[in-house]
C-alpha cells in the first residue's frame, strides 16, 4: 500500500504554526495547535490590477511582468499613436508609433514588439513597425493589408492569421523574419476577432467572428506550414485574446455574451471557473504571457485591467480604503507629516471663503483624528517633512497680507515651536528628510510679484543653508526621501501651468533627471521615506487642470501607475513618512471647493499570501 511518505518523498510534518513560504502545491502538514491536517492548493483566478491609462482598444504583447500596449481607438479610423507598459504593477509611457493604428496585430516583447496589419487613417496599414524598448522604427510592408487578425510569436519568428479585409474576413497567415513577411499556410475558417498563441512553427488560434454566422467554436493548430482543425472551444466566442504555448496555452472571451477562461494542454480544452472579467477584448493582442501568468487590458469604454494567475498564492491587489474623518474639512494647500498611524494635517483653511488660513493641526492615529497643537503661522502651501514627532514646516502663503513666508515652526507631537529662517520666502515647495537633515526645494517666490524659483535650502535641526538648485523652476512640485537620496515630480513651471512631467533625483551632490511621471500634475501629494529615490515613492491626487484621483509609483527605475485614490481631490494633506516602505502613505482634505474634503485614504500595497486548506473527509 503505498503512502504520503512514498507517494511525495517526504513525511507529513507537525507543526504549532501553518508555514508560510516554501510550500509545494498538494503539501500536506498537520497542525497540533488547530489539530487538523492542512494543504496548498493553486487557484485560478483573475485579479485587478492598476488601471489601465485610457479607455481604448489597443494591440499588445509579452509577459505579465514586462508588456506593452500601443494603438487603439477612440478616435476610430484615425488611430492612436500611444505606447504604454507594463511592470506586473502598473503602466508607464512609452514610445509614439509613427503611425496612429488601431485594430492591429503584435507579437514580441517589450523590448522587441512589432506592430504589424491593423488601420491606420482609415485605411488598412501596409507596414510594420518594430519597438526596441523605447521607439518604433517603420519596417517593410505587410502582403495581405488587414485589420483585427491574430498574432504571435517573436520579432525574428512571428506570425499573423484571420483578421478582416474591405470586407470579408481572411484565411491568409503570413510570418515575418525580423525583416521580411512571406505567405504561410491558409486558416481552414476565415475569420478574426480571435485568440491566438504558440510559436511561429507552433500556434493556436481558437474562436472569433466568421462571415456569415458571427461567432464559432472552431481551434486551429499551426505547424509551421500549414493549419489543421482541433478540438472545438468549448463555446462559440469571439472578440478575446490568449497567453501561452501551443500545449500550455489559456485563451479568454468576453463577447457575444461569452466571460470565460479556458486552458489548453495540446489536445483539449478545460474550463478553468475563472472569467475574463471586463477586459476579454484583448482583439488584436499578441501572446500576452503564459497559461499561468496573462495579463488582458485596453477595453474600449474602461480603463480596468486584469491579471491571470494560476498560484497556491492568493494575491491581494494594492488599494486605498476609507480611513477616518477629520473633524472639519482641509483645503486650500494643507500639508502633512507622519506615517499612516502616527501623522498629523496643518495649514490650509476649512472652505474657500474662510479666511485668514486655519493654524490648527489634526493628528491622526490610523483611526481617528484628535486635536493637536496650533501652529504660530496660519498659512497654506506650505513645505513639511519628517515623523509626527519630529516634523517641520516651512515657509508657505499666507492671507492676508497677501504674502509668501520664509518662517520655519518644529513639531514635537504636541506644539510648534520657532525654527530656522528660510533665506528666500516661497510658497508651494516641495520637502524632504528629517528634523536634523532636510530639504526645502523649489517653490513660489510670490506674492508679491515673484513666480517659479529652483532654490534649494538644507536644514540641520536649526539654521537653513544654501544647497544644489534644481534643474527647472518649479513649483506645487511633489518631493519625498532624505537630505542625500530626495526625488521630485511634476509641478508647475512657466511652460506648463497646468503640470509637468518632469521628475529629478538627487544623490547628495547633483540631480538626475528620471524618466517622466505619467500624467502631468501639480499640487498632488508626494510621499516616500528614507529609500524613496531607489523605490517607494506615491504621489497622488492633484491638478492637471482638472482635479485626479489618479496615483503613480516610484520602483527606482520608472514612473508606473497605481490604484486610483476614491476620491479625486487637489492641495490636499499626506504623510511625508519616514519609514523605508509606502506602506504608511496616507492622504486627507483638500479641494474641491466650497467647503473641501474631510475624507481620509489609507494606501495598502499588494500582498500574498498561501492559499492554505483545511482537510476535511467531506
Amino acid at each position: 500500500m503505498s503512502t504520503y511518505r512514498k507517494i511525495h518523498g517526504r513525511s507529513i510534518q507537525a507543526v504549532t504554526t501553518d508555514p508560510t513560504e516554501s510550500v509545494a502545491e498538494g503539501q500536506v502538514w498537520y497542525n497540533t495547535n488547530s489539530d487538523t491536517f492542512k494543504s496548498v492548493v493553486a487557484l485560478e483566478a483573475w485579479s485587478s490590477t492598476t488601471p489601465f491609462p485610457a479607455a481604448y482598444m489597443s494591440t499588445g504583447t509579452g509577459p505579465q511582468t514586462a508588456s506593452c500596449f500601443w494603438g487603439g481607438a477612440p478616435p476610430a479610423p484615425a488611430g492612436r499613436t500611444d505606447t504604454v507598459e507594463y511592470n506586473g504593477s502598473g503602466f508607464s509611457t512609452g514610445g509614439a508609433l509613427n503611425d496612429a493604428v488601431f485594430q492591429a496585430s503584435g507579437y514580441g516583447t517589450q523590448t522587441a514588439a512589432v506592430d504589424a496589419f491593423g488601420r491606420a487613417g482609415g485605411s488598412n496599414k501596409t507596414t510594420c513597425e518594430e519597438y526596441n524598448g523605447s521607439s518604433w522604427t517603420t519596417g517593410n510592408s505587410v502582403n495581405t493589408p488587414r485589420y483585427n487578425a491574430s498574432g504571435t510569436g517573436t520579432l525574428t519568428a512571428g506570425l499573423t492569421f484571420g483578421g478582416t479585409g474591405t470586407p470579408n474576413y481572411h484565411n491568409a497567415t503570413e510570418e515575418y523574419d525580423g525583416t521580411n513577411f512571406s505567405n504561410g499556410g491558409n486558416l481552414n475558417t476565415k475569420r478574426g476577432y480571435s485568440a491566438g498563441f504558440g510559436t511561429q512553427t507552433a500556434a493556436c488560434m481558437a474562436f472569433g467572428l466568421i462571415d456569415p454566422g458571427g461567432a464559432n467554436n472552431a481551434v486551429e493548430e499551426y505547424d509551421g506550414s500549414s493549419w489543421t482543425t482541433v478540438t472545438n472551444y468549448p463555446v462559440s466566442a469571439g472578440y478575446g485574446s490568449g497567453a501561452g504555448t501551443q500545449t500550455s496555452g489559456v485563451a479568454w472571451s468576453f463577447s457575444p455574451p461569452q466571460n470565460i477562461t479556458c486552458t489548453y494542454d495540446g489536445t483539449s480544452w478545460t474550463v478553468t471557473g475563472a472569467t475574463a472579467g471586463t477586459n476579454g477584448s484583448s482583439i488584436h493582442y499578441g501572446n500576452m504571457g503564459t497559461q499561468t501568468a496573462a495579463i488582458a487590458a485596453g477595453r474600449p469604454s474602461s480603463t480596468s485591467a486584469e491579471e491571470f494567475n494560476v498560484s497556491i498564492n492568493t494575491v491581494t491587489s494594492a488599494a486605498w480604503a476609507t480611513g477616518g474623518a477629520m473633524p472639519t474639512p482641509r483645503l486650500n494647500g494643507g500639508q502633512g507629516i507622519g506615517i499612516q498611524t502616527a501623522g498629523a494635517v496643518f495649514g490650509g483653511n476649512t472652505s474657500s471663503i474662510t479666511y485668514p488660513y486655519t493654524t490648527t493641526t489634526y493628528e491622526y492615529d490610523g483611526s481617528s483624528w484628535t486635536n493637536g497643537g496650533a501652529r504660530s503661522d496660519a498659512v497654506s502651501g506650505a513645505g513639511a517633512f519628517g515623523p509626527l514627532t519630529a516634523g517641520v514646516a516651512f515657509g508657505g502663503y499666507e492671507y492676508p497680507p497677501n504674502t509668501a513666508k520664509t518662517d520655519s515652526e518644529e513639531y514635537d507631537g504636541s506644539s510648534w515651536t520657532n525654527g530656522g529662517t528660510l533665506s528666500q520666502k516661497r510658497y508651494g515647495l516641495g520637502g524632504a528628510g528629517i528634523l536634523t537633515a532636510g530639504m526645502a526645494i523649489g517653490g513660489d517666490s510670490g506674492p508679491p510679484g515673484g513666480g517659479n524659483i529652483t532654490t534649494v535650502e538644507n536644514y540641520g535641526g536649526t539654521s537653513w543653508t544654501s544647497g544644489t538648485a534644481i534643474p527647472t523652476a518649479t513649483s506645487r512640485l511633489m518631493a519625498g526621501g532624505t537630505q542625500t537620496a530626495a526625488i521630485i515630480a511634476g509641478g508647475t513651471t512657466p511652460g506648463a501651468p497646468n503640470g509637468t512631467t518632469g521628475s529629478f533625483s538627487w544623490n547628495g551632490s547633483s540631480w538626475t533627471a528620471n524618466p517622466n511621471i505619467v500624467t502631468a500634475r501639480h499640487n498632488a501629494i508626494g510621499s516616500g521615506g528614507p529609500t524613496s529615490q531607489s523605490s517607494g515613492m506615491i504621489i497622488a491626487g492633484g491638478s492637471t487642470g482638472s482635479i485626479v484621483s489618479n496615483v503613480e509609483s516610484w520602483n527606482g527605475t520608472s514612473w508606473a501607475t497605481a490604484p486610483s485614490l476614491g476620491t479625486a481631490r487637489n492641495q490636499h494633506g499626506n504623510g511625508q513618512h519616514g519609514n523605508n516602505s509606502t506602506e504608511q502613505v496616507f492622504v486627507a482634505g483638500g479641494v474641491p471647493p466650497p467647503t473641501g474634503i474631510s475624507t481620509t485614504e489609507e494606501w495598502s500595497p499588494e500582498t500574498t499570501a498561501l492559499n492554505v486548506k483545511t482537510l476535511t473527509q467531506s
